[in-house]
């Protein structure tokens, strides 16, 4: 899990536990595969460390269907050219990656657990047994807990403790956010990343990285609600106190909308891409009426002229589908229960986020403030890569810096405890915002 750090660790001293080093993040969604590599330089006297961009790579996805690996040879294929890419560009090789996913329909859940406090005065052990039995309680045999983060704790009446350890009292308990995926979807995914000879060094739900690379600090610690919009899901992932708080995916995406108009005007699935990004818009146009875009059709040559439609046709086959995944947000948002529901932030990241009018829209369905996330904290981020698409992998990034993800996120990590290895400005930063 990743935990926090007490309000009174500066950002000095957090830098000084920094250590230099190479990290690798590996973002697979259905529509594209991001490769980031990231260098760690030494500190100069009187200066924060930096985090450098060595290498990038990003490519289309293959074999990906609602965020479900359909073939594995071909998502093999989209991961090796991607980080092939990045190595390149680095000039180096990589062993080892961390990777974002949104496959196995990530699930949230509260887990309470108690256990009686073994000398009257609370320590580490009681905390470990509390959180083994939370544990317990959270998993299933076809499912994997790849987040699990104390939301508060309880010392006989006394609730909403955030660190117990000290207090005295009879009983122990622990309300723990646990975030489970489908066990063979996920493995799945990492026979695919194995195979390119990559060892995976840890693994996050691809909101929660989307947020923690796009989400200021005061929203993560006010609340915030980020909407990952990729090509065949849309992911929720709530957060507050600095903690993710709900979690969750829907198999809709903006590769759905771009399938609805190449039905609707007959035209190549790159075409209708095209238009959408050109010309679409989530809302009603001014001026639209009457105004003719050119589009080709399926089948005809290339050098043929195409035909001309309306572009308010074109909106009108991108609206419903629009409309119906923000929909679906509002009712899980709503489902999650009224903590989750009632933030008032929503960001929208991912790469369908960047259809016009869709903060718009947004903004009117859900009644909330919504904006734009885009990558933050990372430096020398090229400008090709500082979009939406690509923030869940610049918060993994952060995340690869902070070490031992893999058993950090399910193994509950004491409040407070304090990981071997971060890297860079990024890495300090999670380190004061989460650990």
């Amino acid at each position: 899990m990743i935990g926090r750090l007490s309000k009174g660790k500066s950002a000095a001293s957090a830098d000084a536990d920094v250590r230099p080093g190479v990290y690798a993040a590996l973002d697979v969604g259905s529509s594209k595969v991001v490769c980031f590599v990231a260098k760690v330089e030494p500190a100069r006297e009187g200066h924060r460390q930096k985090t450098k961009i060595l290498g990038v790579g990003y490519g289309e996805s293959a074999g990906i269907r609602q965020g479900q690996i359909a073939e594995l040879d071909r998502v093999e294929a989209s991961i090796r050219h991607v980080v092939n890419k990045a190595e390149e560009m680095a000039d180096l090789q990589l062993e080892e990656v961390f990777i974002s996913f949104s496959c196995g329909k990530p699930q949230s859940q509260i887990v309470r657990a108690e256990t009686p406090i073994a000398n009257s005065e609370v320590g580490d052990a009681d905390i470990r047994r509390v959180h083994g039995l939370a544990r317990q309680q959270g998993l299933r045999s076809d499912r994997e807990i790849v987040y699990s983060s104390p939301l508060g704790y309880a010392v006989d009446t006394a609730t909403g403790v955030r660190d117990p350890r000290g207090m005295f009292g009879e009983r122990l308990g622990v309300a723990v956010h646990m975030v489970s995926a489908a066990i063979a979807p996920v493995h799945n995914l990492e026979v695919c990343v194995e195979k390119c000879h990559l060892d995976i060094a840890g693994k996050a739900v691809a909101s929660y990285a989307a947020g923690l690379g796009c989400l200021h600090d005061e929203e993560l610690e006010y609340g915030a609600t980020v909407i990952d919009m990729g090509g065949g899901t849309t992911s929720i992932a709530a957060f507050r106190e600095g903690k993710l708080i709900y979690c969750d995916v829907i198999p809709v995406g903006g590769r759905h909308i771009t399938n609805d108009i190449v039905r609707g005007l007959s035209t190549p699935f790159r075409e209708a891409e095209r238009l959408k990004t050109l010309h679409g818009n989530a809302l009603p146009v001014p001026g639209a009426h009457g105004e003719m875009i050119r589009i080709a059709q399926i089948g005809e040559e290339r050098d043929q002229e195409g035909s001309r439609v309306p572009r308010e046709e074109l909106i009108a086959i991108i609206q419903p589908r629009v409309e119906e995944t923000i929909e679906l947000v509002s009712e899980r948002l709503k489902a999650a229960g009224p903590e989750v529901a009632s933030g008032n932030v929503v960001v929208l990241t991912g790469g369908a986020s960047e259809l016009m009018g869709l903060q718009e829209y947004t903004t009117r369905a859900l009644a909330k403030r919504v904006r734009i996330g885009r990558p933050m904290r990372l430096d020398s981020l090229p400008p090709s890569v500082s979009g939406p698409a690509f923030s869940a992998a610049a918060g993994l990034i952060g995340l690869a810096q902070a070490g031992g993800l893999r058993e950090r996120l399910s193994a509950g990590v004491l409040p407070g405890a304090r990981g071997k290895k971060f890297g860079g400005r990024f890495g300090a930063w999670v380190k004061e915002t989460f650990l």
